[in-house]
């Protein structure tokens, strides 16, 4: 069975180190589009709080009052910091729903080739315009625009492999990990450029996206060709069953569980940066490194485990038998659930401004980036794998929406920042996780009755 837009290319000669090259060329194209997307982020706050000390150069960016009215509706942010915080995970949330309307569309009829493509100039284009700091604001909405129709991206990662196929949680393990070996690089390149003047860090990001196009479009033909679709196939495609049904359903009720759980990993774009600048030392070989490489140290420290993670369970699926996905985001997320639990202790034992040692904080990234190695890759397989044909690329796209919901909630958690005990601050992102790993051990049987036929053949 093979998606509905799609067919997959079967020859032998379109494979690359066991994998169709398809692959290889949505592995670079997210890779650089993760450059530039996370350049930007890891100094968003930075920059945004920089900009709110400075009002004459606020008046000159057209679009941001409307904004910060926005922001202080959905959060009544107090200070500089919180209102920083809470803007930067307002935007965060917005780029990681944006992907579902785009994905909506390719469903019905513009198809993921012609939508990536859209997306990825229109990514392109913004961030040449973040380079004139008087249009940031029209430039991100151009950004998020793009960002909704190369949502479709993902979903073409699926569509290469047939449904039984098991290389297809590899596949998506191997295709985070382009994500990551960019997100090493990016922050610590742009941070440092950000000191130095912020419009030399988005025109670097501007570069990559034009990299990025220039490996979609010489890639194309490896991707699954789009099918034709007729206005009775369209309206055919559009029934599912009971079972599909029911499917879609439970499916929308894992992302209010992910969303939940997802809390402490997106914390780290947001108010994470803010409390790391305070409480970390942050002097390393007497070099004073901005607090922007904590999100390299997460991106080194994230591509290190997903590549120990995807080792693991190859080793262990050979030797035992597969353990279906369900169970393995089950398993991820409970380790996630550690992870701020070392902030915590951390604080407690080093209180004083700047004394707290990185290797907390490393403690902290390494158990909570086990942990969404197994729950966003597997994730991403398994809405991949059981999404009803007709409505693939729409639903996969939709597993992204936990991170919109997590940002919505990280934007309110940023902005309590210093309004709350620290200490409560990251046991609330530790519950959200720990409440997650609950529903979906409780929701595993239900799984395993709507999934139960395609586990037995993966």
């Amino acid at each position: 069975m093979t998606d509905h837009q799609t067919r997959i290319p079967h020859s032998s000669t379109n494979n690359l180190w066991g994998h169709p090259r398809g692959l290889w060329v949505l592995f670079w194209t997210e890779g650089w589009l993760s450059f530039a997307q996370y350049g930007m982020l890891s100094i968003l706050v930075i920059y945004l709080k920089d900009i709110l000390q400075h009002p004459e150069r606020a008046a000159r960016i057209v679009g941001l009052p409307p904004l910060l009215t926005l922001d202080a509706k959905l959060y009544s942010p107090k200070g500089l910091d919180a209102t920083a915080g809470s803007l930067s995970g307002l935007i965060m949330a917005i780029i990681f729903a944006a992907p579902f309307l785009g994905s909506f569309l390719a469903d019905r009829g513009l198809g993921r080739t012609r939508s990536g493509m859209i997306g990825i100039v229109l990514l392109t284009v913004s961030f040449c315009c973040m380079i004139m700091e008087q249009l940031f604001v029209l430039a991100l909405v151009i950004f998020l625009i793009g960002v909704a129709f190369s949502g479709s991206l993902k979903a073409q990662v699926g569509a290469l492999y047939e449904l039984t196929d098991r290389r297809r949680s590899d596949a998506y393990q191997i295709y985070s990990q382009s994500i990551q070996i960019m997100a090493i690089i990016s922050p610590l390149l742009c941070s440092f450029l950000g000191t130095i003047a912020w419009h030399w860090a988005f025109f670097t990001t501007s570069c990559a996206m034009m990299i990025g196009l220039a490996c979609y479009v010489g890639g194309r033909r490896y991707l699954p060709e789009e099918a034709a679709l007729s206005r009775q196939s369209t309206e055919k495609r559009i029934r599912c069953t009971s079972l599909e049904k029911k499917r879609i359903l439970f499916l929308i009720w894992l992302v209010g569980l992910f969303a939940v759980g997802i809390l402490p990993n997106q914390e780290i774009m947001d108010g994470y940066l803010l409390w790391g600048s305070e409480h970390y030392q942050l002097t390393v070989m007497g070099i004073v490194c901005p607090v922007s490489t904590l999100v390299s140290l997460d991106s080194v420290v994230s591509m290190v485990t997903g590549l120990l993670v995807l080792w693991f369970w190859r080793w262990y699926d050979g030797r035992y038998g597969v353990v279906c996905d369900m169970t393995k985001i089950i398993i991820g997320s409970g380790i996630a659930t550690l992870g701020p639990l070392f902030l915590i202790c951390g604080e407690w034992l080093h209180p004083e401004p700047h004394q707290l040692s990185l290797w907390w904080g490393l403690a902290f990234h390494t158990f909570n980036d086990i942990g969404c190695s197994m729950t966003f890759a597997m994730g991403m397989a398994l809405f991949s794998r059981h999404a009803p044909a007709q409505h693939n690329t729409t639903l996969v796209s939709c597993f992204t929406l936990h991170i919109f919901l997590g940002n919505l909630m990280v934007g309110k958690l940023a902005g309590m920042l210093h309004q709350i005990p620290d200490s409560l601050f990251w046991f609330l992102h530790s519950g959200g996780a720990l409440l997650s790993t609950l529903g979906l051990l409780a929701s595993s049987r239900m799984a395993n009755r709507l999934f139960s036929i395609e586990m037995e053949t993966v």
